[in-house]
């Protein structure tokens, strides 16, 4: 059975219905990122059916746990940093029951669901919650793409081949080994995990700094943090697609799988893949 990643603008693309058939010949998977990056706007005036109409859909999908704790875990560091309280995937399902048996979100908000150390929240504090979670984590992702961009502006960082961006995407990701590695058994297995599990993530940075500098954009996208949170669900040796309707991610992706699959080295070989939402939709 294929395995998919979908990212948020493929759920907004695909129907409920298409979705409900695709998960019957295929495993769809999404993070929880893409689900309270649509429920943040639950609020909005005037969009509360469309806005319950496409978080529905995630009926149809497995949600994925909260991509940074989920790493850290898997890399097995101690004193894991990251509250992941209202990202689990329990607290998302018990909302789709409270949105399902809701006609409005007045209805909606008086709804009290329990999260996965059992606390009672009332659905309206969730939501504004994430939005400040959301808000706070793209604030600084901007921010680090932005100093990235710079360093590629003042040519202080060449990437003239694919080669060089790896070497970029490594020295990226060893960033993170460096402020993590006090809390793992600092072993070079360890070392070595965490480059296949930080690869991708850091590979969207790179690409979507060169991106920014080479167009001399000053304006940074608030949702490239959501899509690389998105890509922190992935390791190199993954077997699985990758499911946009962005542009930007999807060539992010397909030139990161690029560099990886032309090192000639079966230990960076990945089969991970992208495809847009109407491929998914179509495959037999």
């Amino acid at each position: 059975m294929r395995t998919y990643l979908l990212d948020t603008s493929a759920v907004r693309c695909a129907s409920g219905q298409s979705l409900g058939e695709r998960s019957q010949s295929a495993e769809l998977f999404a993070s929880p990122f893409c689900f309270w990056e649509i429920a943040s706007h639950l609020g909005d005036r005037g969009d509360f059916n469309r806005i319950r109409a496409n978080l529905m859909k995630f009926r149809h999908v497995e949600l994925l746990r909260e991509p940074t704790a989920s790493a850290e875990q898997d890399l097995a560091l101690a004193q894991v940093g990251v509250e992941d309280s209202l990202e689990t995937p329990d607290v998302i399902y018990a909302m789709l029951a409270a949105l399902c048996a809701s006609k409005s979100i007045d209805e909606l908000y008086k709804c009290q669901i329990r999260d996965s150390k059992g606390t009672l929240r009332q659905i309206d504090g969730c939501v504004e919650r994430i939005q400040c979670i959301l808000a706070a984590g793209e604030r600084q992702f901007k921010g680090f793409i932005a100093k990235v961009r710079e360093l590629l502006r003042n040519r202080e960082v060449v990437l003239d081949t694919p080669s060089a961006f790896h070497s970029g995407i490594l020295d990226l990701t060893n960033g993170w080994w460096i402020q993590v590695s006090s809390r793992s058994d600092q072993s070079e297995e360890s070392h070595r995990k965490l480059i296949r599990r930080g690869y991708f993530f850091y590979a969207y940075v790179l690409y979507r700094a060169a991106d920014y500098a080479g167009r001399d954009a000053t304006n940074i996208d608030a949702n490239d943090f959501e899509d690389a949170k998105l890509l922190l669900h992935l390791t190199i040796d993954d077997e699985i697609t990758v499911v946009t309707s962005d542009k930007g991610l999807k060539e992010c992706l397909q030139n990161a799988i690029q560099t990886l699959n032309g090192l000639n080295d079966d230990w960076y070989a990945t089969g991970v893949q992208v495809c847009d939402t109407q491929s998914l939709l179509s495959m037999k």
